[in-house]
């Protein structure tokens, strides 16, 4: 096989491992809210839950990136995916008997977080490792287009999530997980046949410093914007149902549908910007985030479902331009032997995000289904103040 095939069948497998942990997460976001007053959780009980999950990557995702700098990316790969596998089987089995009656509400509660807790700490390793490793085999000139590739992983992701939340999961939950846990196992033995990267003496752990002066502002762009996306996540669903008067199904449903328009519209962005245009990093990630902030601003304020639609739509743009600049600018910036360490940083980031979403918008839901929308403007918009600086900085000295 020669190099060019290797690589193409690595990237091939990096993309659908990421894009079967996102499934299993955009799932739970969209489907755990409703879902859970169906099983007789609170709103804030979920919230919680999901909360907690994500600071659990905080915790876990930089051991996990340090640990692939040592034993290397693959085996941090196949211990997540086999995570993945086995926490969505047993979210099935735990919603199946608690919807038949078996368990009670409170075992089913307990059940539940335990499992989200284990499946966490388990698949935390694919985001850092997967990052570290398309960094390994793609040269500088590429990486915003290997990045790109991640970012299309991740909104297909998204979309395959949304899909089984819209199409699925409103008639049989415990089906929906039982097809994420057979996508995951795809995954992992598609990932059996791919080789370890080879890195070079210069990109081992020794050399490996974090250059925190140079990333600190792209990390508190994922911070900012992956808050502002939980938030939506988490109250989408929540805003059907409370504000146009939907029923628990048509709220997972049209909620799950809109949040499928939304990656989609990231994923073309991506393949067209990155791989057609070639913008830089930080023209994608500028130009991203003046679109996501007056998105979202619009999302605010309207009173209709295919008003929220639309706006979601172009939210999906801007997404897609300004994470898909964020990504490569901080792989550019980390440099050789460092990839593995930022990538974790990167990760516990994008967990401090998604801890503080869902419990936030839960709790701003209560106050009313328009101010979680506000909350993540006003994220997005320092997010835009920071992309465009960081534009201009690159333009002024290039």
């Amino acid at each position: 096989m020669n190099v060019e095939s290797q690589t193409f069948r690595t990237q091939a497998a990096l993309f659908l491992s990421l894009a079967v942990f996102t499934t299993g997460q955009s799932f739970l976001l969209v489907v755990l809210p409703p879902l859970g007053r169906r099983l007789g959780f609170a709103d804030l009980h979920i919230g919680g839950i999901l909360s907690l999950s994500a600071l659990l990557i905080m915790v876990s995702a930089p051991a996990w990136g340090y640990l692939s700098e040592r034993v290397g990316r693959r085996p941090v790969l196949l211990t997540a995916l086999a995570g993945a596998t086995l926490g969505s089987m047993g979210f099935g089995v735990i919603v199946y008997f608690r919807l038949s009656g078996v368990l009670s509400g409170f075992v089913a509660l307990i059940l539940i977080a335990l499992v989200r807790a284990t499946q966490t700490l388990v698949t935390s390793g694919i985001l850092p490792a997967a990052q570290a490793y398309m960094a390994d085999i793609t040269t500088p000139a590429q990486r915003a287009g290997g990045m790109g590739t991640l970012g299309a992983a991740i909104g297909v992701g998204a979309i395959a999530g949304a899909s089984l939340a819209w199409r699925v999961a409103a008639g049989n939950p415990a089906l929906a997980f039982a097809v994420i846990a057979m996508l995951a196992a795809i995954a992992l033995l598609s990932m059996l046949l791919v080789k370890e990267p080879v890195r070079t003496a210069s990109m081992t752990i020794s050399d490996a410093r974090l250059p925190l002066g140079q990333i600190w502002p792209f990390l508190a762009i994922t911070l900012a914007s992956i808050s502002a996306y939980s938030i939506l996540q988490q109250v989408t669903a929540l805003r059907l149902q409370d504000s146009l008067g939907f029923t628990v199904e048509e709220s997972i449903a049209r909620g799950g549908a809109a949040l499928m328009a939304t990656a989609l519209a990231m994923i073309v962005v991506q393949a067209c910007a990155v791989r057609v245009f070639r913008w830089k990093a930080t023209r994608l990630l500028g130009v991203g985030a003046i679109m996501a902030v007056i998105a979202m601003l619009i999302c605010t304020f309207v009173t209709t479902y295919s008003a929220i639609f639309a706006t979601l739509i172009l939210l999906g743009i801007g997404l897609g331009l300004m994470l898909t600049g964020n990504l490569a600018s901080l792989s550019l910036r980390a440099g050789v032997g460092a990839q593995g360490k930022v990538a974790g940083v990167n990760v516990l980031a994008q967990g401090l995000g998604q801890a503080i979403g869902p419990i936030a918008g839960a709790g701003l839901h209560r106050v009313s289904p328009q101010v979680p929308f506000l909350a993540a403007t006003t994220l997005l918009a320092i997010v835009c103040l920071v992309a465009v600086r960081a534009w201009r900085s690159a333009a002024t000295n290039p």
